[in-house]
């Protein structure tokens, strides 16, 4: 094989004249965008790392808020079970105390009724008595006739 000694230097003219044509004309545009476009990448980096930083700046404040809210949750269900304890010890003592009442009422209800029952019987017995006095007073008694007397009064007290 043998080398064609012009025609190498004729790719090398040639190819010195394109570097030469590239680098007076198109060299500085070539790497003005070549660096444009690393600054744009870097820029775009950049940015995406500042994105992440926010987002995790705000999913950690997203995450405080839920911390607080659930706190807070808890705080007001604690909050209600203690004023629903607080309510049914209230109305527990004011059934207790109703219940109190009812009983004293009652007793004095009863102790009145019967305060009632014992003047009624006394005045039927003094009327019975004043009714017998009276029979006996009319009539003379024998003792056969005492002994109807006081069973009429008997019946008469039992029947009332």
């Amino acid at each position: 094989m043998q080398l064609d000694w012009g025609q190498i230097v004729t790719h090398i003219i040639g190819f010195l004249i394109a570097v030469w044509v590239v680098r007076k004309y198109a060299w500085d545009k070539l790497l003005g965008f070549i660096e444009h476009r690393r600054e744009v990448i870097a820029n775009s980096f950049q940015k995406i790392e500042q994105e992440k930083e926010a987002v995790a700046a705000q999913k950690q404040e997203y995450d405080q808020q839920l911390e607080n809210i659930e706190a807070t949750r808890r705080e007001k269900i604690q909050e209600a079970a203690r004023e629903a304890e607080s309510l049914a010890a209230n109305i527990r003592e004011e059934a207790r105390q109703d219940t109190v009442g009812m009983r004293d009422k009652a007793k004095k209800d009863i102790a009145l009724e019967l305060d009632k029952a014992n003047v009624m019987l006394r005045d039927r017995m003094v009327e019975a008595v004043f009714t017998t006095t009276e029979k006996v007073l009319k009539t003379k008694l024998d003792r056969e006739a005492h002994k109807t007397l006081i069973e009429d009064f008997l019946n008469e007290v039992q029947a009332d």
